[in-house]
């Protein structure tokens, strides 16, 4: 297989950035992987044109609005310009991204050929798990006390419109008295959000954002570990916490999203519901059944280290683009 230089164009500030998993999942495929982070540098324009001249790469990803449109256009002299958007919306502003690339991956099947429209390379490629992030060499008392719960969930309850259906579902959990606790981004303190911060969901804030090697003990320690992606009527829209949370081990109940058997198989390595109380009646079922929750887990598990890594996504968007450019 051809080994490739490419130049990856991400946001880098933080450490759970996806950027840093897609260098891993390349640089495991024996590609070369330079890095440019626009919000790092003076006269970012300026200096990823410099960089291209003098890398010459045989492509650049580039992965979200971290540089404006109109620079792909320039940068295409020196080489083929590839996008992967990793949302399951189409904002205003992407259409001239779209347009301007060589190739666009959307992790969203359903949204193929709407994107079509405007771009005939548009492809789609799933999101995936990057194993060497989320390592856990021991689980101490600690961890067990802080982490463990019958049922977690790890994402935003902020109060964007796709946010807000988590609180009536997850009010709902607690209500019906199961051990749950939630992390992620603590909830934004507005006059709004008093009530939610003070009530039921805000007294179940698990104190932290977790990421890497906590996300993990997280997914290990809960018994169930419960999942709403935000847009799942558009068909394999998944995010990467459904590849992220099976690959550390944890027994995934989520929300169905349409497409979602294709990818890891509902009732054997994942669970699915449909509505709220199909949700209560799954959690109260399986909370009480030890042994099916492990076999669905390890099996869950298993599907995504062998199918479902950036490994294998690197792999996967390497063998289209040698077809399509």
């Amino acid at each position: 297989m051809k080994i490739f230089s490419i130049l990856l164009i991400t946001e880098l500030s933080k450490p759970w950035s996806n950027g840093w998993y897609y260098k891993a999942g390349f640089e495991k495929n024996g590609h070369t992987v330079t890095l440019f982070d626009p919000s790092s540098v003076e006269n970012p324009l300026i200096n990823v044109v410099a960089k291209t001249k003098e890398i010459r790469p045989d492509f650049i990803l580039h992965t979200k609005a971290e540089l404006p449109s109109e620079i792909f256009q320039e940068l295409r002299k020196f080489s083929k310009v590839i996008m992967w958007y990793p949302d399951p919306v189409i904002p205003e502003w992407l259409s001239p991204y779209v347009k301007a690339s060589d190739i666009f991956f959307t992790m969203s099947e359903g949204l193929v050929e709407e994107f079509r429209k405007l771009n005939r390379n548009v492809f789609w490629l799933s999101q995936a798990f990057e194993p060497s992030f989320f390592e856990v060499k021991e689980i101490s008392s600690d961890d067990r006390r802080r982490f463990s719960a019958d049922v977690t969930f790890v994402g935003n309850l902020g109060s964007k419109k796709q946010y807000l259906s988590r609180r009536t579902a997850l009010e709902k959990v607690i209500d019906e008295g199961f051990k749950f606790k939630w992390c992620g981004p603590k909830i934004p303190r507005k006059l709004s959000t008093i009530p939610l911060i003070f009530g039921k969901i805000g007294r179940a804030y698990g104190g932290k954002f977790v990421w890497g090697k906590d996300y993990a003990k997280v997914a290990r320690l809960s018994k169930i570990f419960l999942a709403f992606d935000s847009m799942p009527h558009i068909r394999k829209s998944m995010s990467a916490r459904m590849y992220t949370a099976a690959g550390c081990g944890a027994f995934y109940m989520c929300q169905h999203v349409a497409g979602i058997e294709d990818v890891l198989t509902p009732g054997r390595e994942i669970v699915t519901f449909r509505s709220d109380d199909e949700m209560i009646d799954m959690i109260r079922y399986y909370l009480s059944r030890d042994e099916e929750r492990r076999s669905i887990s390890e099996a869950g598990k298993l599907r995504v280290l062998t199918d479902h890594t950036y490994e294998v996504r690197a792999k996967q968007m390497i063998e289209i683009v040698l077809k399509h450019l």
